[in-house]
């Protein structure tokens, strides 16, 4: 039997599994204890939002299966997939005023001195998440459009520790991001990217598609797809992210009515 100490605290039994814990310690201390030991399981904290934990948690038990998922790379991809689904998370259901200038693109996007209809160009989302990253990452480790890399430009580029680095590419889309289409179209660049680091990458798609019929749910929007390009080579897993912007307001979704 665990004692009175170590019930319901199933991470702290772990540790004493030969002993019996004093009954008269602190339960505010022992509850201390065992959710920092159940997070440091985990990999992350949970937010108390229970859909977001578990989406974060889908995605990391994926990351989980790669051979390569030990730490440090481990620590270094759960903070920056932890950060980049907390951005997606919130831009779904933002309004696109939410910061001024900065989320405009979330909404129909002006049009041009002519009328003609514009879409948002990719650096707009782009500033929105690299201001969203650097603000929650180690300073210093986030850099913008760093050169050179598998003969490319990357986006974002989180660089945690010389020999470690982590790539968040952004595409923008006006056709059908469907998930045959994404992976298409727009992952073998960001697999590239990975070529001689960490086996683990990063894809947000901009969908800047009419949206008249409204767009899927973030739990549909979210997924690892495994690469291999040779028989040897360790998967590389990159999660991908589909944010709808350029979105109408719920009320333009509706069908006009007809005259009677």
């Amino acid at each position: 039997m665990p004692g009175k100490a170590l019930e319901q605290r199933p991470a702290l039994a772990a540790l004493f599994t030969d002993t019996v814990l004093r009954d008269d310690l602190d339960p505010d201390l022992l509850d201390s204890v065992e959710t920092h030991l159940q997070q440091r399981e985990r990999g992350f904290a949970p937010t108390g939002n229970a859909r977001f934990d578990d989406l974060l948690a889908a995605q990391l038990d994926r990351f989980a299966e790669s051979p390569e998922w030990r730490p440090p790379v481990k620590v270094h991809v759960t903070d920056l997939a932890t950060q980049v689904l907390r951005f997606l998370h919130m831009r779904f259901d933002a309004q696109a005023d939410l910061y001024g200038s900065l989320t405009a693109y979330l909404g129909t996007c002006p049009p041009d001195e002519h009328g003609a209809p514009k879409l948002w160009p990719e650096k707009a989302v782009q500033d929105d998440l690299h201001s969203h990253l650097i603000g929650q990452m180690t300073p210093g480790t986030i850099q913008r459009e760093i050169i050179d890399i598998a003969s490319g430009r990357t986006d974002i580029t989180y660089t945690p520790g010389p020999g470690y680095r982590y790539v968040v590419e952004l595409k923008r889309r006006d056709t059908a991001a469907t998930r045959e289409a994404v992976e298409r179209d727009n992952l073998p660049q960001t697999t590239n990217y990975t070529a001689t680091g960490p086996p683990f990458g990063i894809l947000i798609v901009a969908d800047h598609g009419p949206h008249t019929a409204g767009y899927t749910s973030l739990d549909d929007s979210i997924w690892i797809t495994p690469v291999t390009r040779s028989r040897t080579e360790t998967p590389r897993l990159i999660l991908i992210g589909i944010l709808p912007i350029g979105r109408p307001t719920p009320s333009k979704l509706r069908t006009p009515r007809k005259n009677p």
